[in-house]
């Protein structure tokens, strides 16, 4: 009963534009005012938002007028909401964008951890790189991770916020819960376990994390660091968001001069690879 009367009022506070469909309240603008306290302007500096959502972020990164503004989201094609049984592409160019207030905007369309080294090589490198609600996303987090880093310049900054595992057994301990493929067999909308739906779409914010289709797992806090740290950030430090029972976190970490750490084969004259720093 509480919890329904929860979602109504949500949902009519989202409808006012109080809150958006994607977040709890005012989590993001903590994530932005820490942002603030390490860089109060970003004036001729690079940045690239990746997964700009609402274009929320992205009017607040704008606000601090960097030199330029990159956006990147995944091919308008592969995302698909469910509304009301109905299927309605996402627009290749929101509408939003055309209302930030910076000439140097960009909005591309690719996903980060698929870019070929010729595709990398013409992003260049940023002095900010926002990253928030896209790691868990990714199957290949640690890769994705080493891809942000490698896109910084050196001593930039990255802003990384993600979705926790929820499980009780497992979010204190450095490790990684693997829900797939319980995400991939069926989608649940709102809270009717028996209203199903193909998981072939991506699913609105109706549905909880753990029967999305493009989530197959959700890592622990420690994870999440040992993921930042093996891949050679520095200065790692968390932002304290209004999220309760640890269901998020958000990092600030920046690009030093560690390249990140090694593993290489077995033999007389083994190779070492960077971790994550594979194509």
């Amino acid at each position: 009963m509480i919890r329904s009367l929860k979602k109504t009022a949500r949902f009519l506070l989202e409808k006012l534009g109080v809150l958006t469909p994607y977040d709890p309240p005012n989590y993001r603008a903590v994530v932005f005012d820490a942002l603030t306290r390490l860089k109060p302007t970003l004036q001729g500096q690079r940045v690239l938002e990746i997964g700009p959502k609402d274009g929320k972020d992205s009017q607040r990164l704008a606000s601090l007028q960097p030199e330029s503004l990159t956006l990147m989201d995944i091919p308008a094609d592969y995302t698909i909401n469910v509304i009301s049984a109905s299927r309605t592409s996402r627009e290749k160019l929101p509408t939003w964008f055309h209302t930030l207030d910076l000439p140097g905007k960009s909005y591309l369309e690719g996903n980060i951890l698929y870019l070929t080294p010729d595709e990398l090589t013409a992003l260049g490198h940023f002095d900010l790189i926002w990253c928030t609600g896209v790691l868990y996303h990714n199957p290949e987090p640690l890769r994705f991770l080493k891809r942000l880093f490698l896109l910084l310049q050196p001593g930039g900054l990255l802003i990384l916020e993600t979705s926790l595992t929820r499980h009780p057994g497992l979010k204190n301990y450095n490790c990684v819960e693997i829900i797939w493929p319980k995400t991939q067999l069926c989608l649940r909308v709102g809270e009717d376990d028996n209203q199903l739906i193909p998981s072939k779409i991506v699913p609105d914010s109706m549905q909880s994390l753990t029967t999305q289709s493009n989530v197959s797992h959700l890592p622990s806090a420690k994870a999440v660091l040992s993921w930042l740290e093996m891949c050679g950030f520095q200065e790692i430090n968390e932002i304290a968001i209004p999220v309760p029972d640890y269901k998020r976190i958000a990092l600030s970490a920046r690009k030093g001069d560690f390249p990140g750490y090694t593993y290489s084969n077995r033999g007389p004259k083994p190779s070492p690879y960077l971790i994550g720093d594979s194509l």
